[in-house]
């Protein structure tokens, strides 16, 4: 129960359920109270799909689920007991496309999963088709030994959609405080509907207030004697970046 508990620990969505009248010969019998919890790549997806609006289909089974061995129950045929290794999740052709183009990345890991289901298809880890599928909506299992693997799957595929994955984010800027010389020589400008403000001197610009920090600067100029008068320009000039 090592796993398990691992899993409760860190917080990990779980809950019980008792094995259903007919369920299958697979241990353990009808009437048996099963513990279970989202292993941990299928805890990232809800967390992920959540934050994206991915409508969630599904981690526990129902009662059809339940009667038999699958990695929507916590007695998932050769795998731990206790673990749910399965999520269902909302999907298109984008979405799908997306994930593929992960699965297929020499860059990318998804040795993880150990199958998935979306529009009509089985695929594994690599993104190569197996076979037909009757789920419509998109099914990932997770592999036995990657029970508490940290994903970004999700996420990742959301930015393959917008066109964003494997691009570095910019780093805003810093304010700095100006000095007396470019008080003197500089002027103060910004950009129409935006807060940041600017010393510029037609060559170069220096970022010396954000939203938050705005008035010390700006007071900070107030007290050099420096009437604080911002210039507001509709774009920054080729000659201002």
């Amino acid at each position: 129960m090592a796993v398990y508990d691992t899993l409760r620990a860190r917080g990990n969505l779980w809950g019980t359920y008792v094995r259903p009248a007919g369920s299958d010969g697979y241990p353990p019998p009808a009437g048996t109270r099963v513990l279970w919890v989202l292993c941990q790549p299928i805890q990232d997806l809800v967390d992920q799909g959540k934050a994206l609006g991915w409508a969630n289909k599904g981690t526990i089974g129902n009662g059809t689920h339940l009667q038999r061995h699958g990695d929507h129950t916590g007695h998932s045929a050769g795998k731990l007991g206790g673990v749910v290794y399965a999520k269902d999740t909302w999907c298109d052709r984008a979405s799908v496309n997306a994930l593929l183009e992960l699965c297929r990345r020499p860059d990318y890991d998804t040795s993880w999963i150990d199958f998935f289901n979306a529009l009509g298809g089985q695929y594994n880890y690599a993104g190569v088709k197996r076979g037909p599928s009757d789920d419509q909506h998109l099914h990932i299992s997770v592999k036995r030994g990657q029970e508490t693997r940290r994903v970004t799957l999700f996420t990742d595929m959301a930015a393959v959609m917008a066109g964003t994955f494997g691009k570095p984010v910019p780093t805003p800027s810093t304010p700095i405080a100006p000095t007396a010389e470019e008080v003197a020589t500089m002027r103060l400008v910004k950009q129409k509907g935006k807060p940041e403000v600017y010393l510029t001197d037609g060559k170069t610009r220096k970022h010396v207030t954000g939203p938050s920090t705005g008035s010390t600067y700006l007071s900070l100029v107030a007290a050099w004697g420096k009437p604080v008068e911002v210039e507001t320009l509709d774009a920054f000039g080729p000659l201002e970046k």
